[in-house]
């Protein structure tokens, strides 16, 4: 294949040459195969901005357009975009700040106009993330139940509150959830909502404009302050600093603050511990991977709001092998969707396992001993060598009984095929240690959760 050579920077004014040429061949053949309310709602906002080597850089309206394309649709981007422009091309989506040359067109042309008053350089609000669009499960009640009385009496139910959890659980959804009904119901007030990578950069633009006055104005005088990912403030130190005094002049004054992050207070790295003992001021809730019923009904939601017509045997075919997080969950319905529409077939069990044959395993699959070895041994922190070792120490005695335990029940391994990976030559170790890890299951909260867990992640 031909290499692509040439160079052009991103413009305010768009890209020339062959970053258009090859735009143009890409957008038609989007616009070609995909659905008319797929292609307008996504891509049809989409710019090229320009061509640098093999990378070929397409501008978004804004964050969240730019993340929904680039989390659902850039393995899809990267099979089809070389062989149409015959060439190894990447495709890098970014956030445009050029002056658009047509008014931006709505992520959804029945969404509600964005709420609140934006000030230059402020984050607005998503309006598609809603509480009404927000699916609740067992693993989410409580911290959507806390989000809805911050939202209905900013400063005075929990403040901070402190949302965390791994990523793609909906705690974005549930900031901007919060920041528009703050709108809805206080139309005058401002809320400032931004990431942490944000807030440092216009911390860092500030410092370098000497506009220092103007940054603390946009932080400090709002009606709300919601930051998304404060992990991310660790080893920023003088970021760090600066959030901890606008944090102290906010909770003073009442004004709610809303954090979330991958992870409780108690275990953030590379913070002051008196930033950190201040987010557990309010309420800290953590938000839990979303169990199956969840997952289809987060599925369902997804594609009534896409227009997808999903089937139920699909839809419990992916809620019951895509369980990490939602965002990947919500990413293989729209992934299935486009190749579904591309190929002009309905969305079926046989599609869906071809095309998410990455995270769908086949029928009847079983996983070797070998890879339960290593997921385990990941999970605790241990190597193979060690969980496979003859040490008694607890920190390897009970990942090694977890290991032998889900050998059995996964990999339908027998006693002593078990036993022999595990350097044992008795099977009856490995019958101790399954009857141990299912007491422990049924007492022990933190190794049942171990259990499924690992479970989840071998299978899947």
């Amino acid at each position: 294949m031909a290499t692509v050579g040439v160079a052009h920077a991103a413009s305010g004014a768009g890209a020339e040459g062959p970053a258009l040429e090859l735009w143009g061949r890409i957008d038609a053949h989007l616009r070609g195969r995909l659905r008319e309310d797929l292609y307008r709602r996504w891509f049809a906002p989409l710019r090229v901005l320009g061509l640098d080597g093999d990378r070929l850089q397409i501008g978004a309206p804004d964050p969240f357009h730019r993340d929904f394309v680039d989390d659902n649709y850039r393995d899809w981007f990267d099979e089809f975009v070389p062989p149409l422009v015959g060439a190894p091309l990447r495709t890098q989506f970014v956030v445009d700040t050029s002056p658009p040359p047509r008014p931006a067109l709505s992520l959804d042309p029945a969404a509600p106009p964005l709420s609140g008053q934006a000030v230059p350089g402020e984050t607005r609000t998503n309006p598609r993330y809603l509480f009404e669009s927000f699916v609740v499960g067992e693993s989410n009640r409580f911290a959507v139940a806390a989000a809805q009385a911050v939202a209905k009496t900013p400063g005075r139910a929990w403040n901070p509150l402190f949302l965390h959890g791994d990523s793609g659980l909906g705690k974005t959804h549930l900031l901007h959830a919060i920041a528009n009904a703050i709108h809805e119901n206080s139309p005058g007030s401002r809320v400032a909502i931004v990431t942490s990578e944000r807030y440092t950069n216009d911390f860092v633009d500030a410092i370098s404009r000497n506009t220092m006055a103007d940054f603390r104005r946009k932080y400090r005088e709002c009606g709300a302050l919601l930051v998304d990912d404060v992990q991310f403030f660790a080893g920023r130190d003088k970021t760090a600093e600066e959030f901890f005094h606008t944090f102290n002049t906010l909770y003073e004054l009442n004004v709610q603050i809303v954090l979330s992050s991958d992870r409780s207070p108690k275990e953030l790295k590379g913070l002051e511990e008196r930033l950190c003992s201040r987010f557990e001021w309010g309420m800290r809730v953590h938000i839990d991977t979303p169990e199956f019923e969840t997952r289809a009904a987060i599925l369902k939601k997804k594609a009534q709001a896409e227009r997808i017509d999903l089937g139920d045997e699909v839809a419990s075919l992916l809620a019951t092998h895509i369980k990490s997080n939602v965002r990947e969950l919500e990413g293989a319905l729209m992934r299935l969707a486009a190749f579904a529409s591309l190929k002009g077939e309905p969305l079926s069990v046989p599609l869906a396992r071809d095309v998410l044959s990455d995270v769908i395993p086949p029928p009847g699959y079983r996983p070797s001993i070998e890879r339960i070895q290593e997921a385990v041994a990941a999970y605790y922190g241990i190597t193979v060598a060690r969980l496979t070792s003859s040490s008694r120490e607890q920190k390897v005695a009970l990942p090694r009984q977890v290991a032998m335990f889900l050998c059995r029940e996964l990999a339908k391994e027998t006693l002593q095929t078990i036993a022999e990976k595990f350097n044992k030559k008795d099977h009856t170790t490995v019958i101790s240690a399954i009857e141990r890890v299912n007491e422990l299951s049924l007492a022990d909260l933190e190794v049942r959760q171990a259990v499924d867990t690992l479970r989840s992640s071998v299978i899947s």
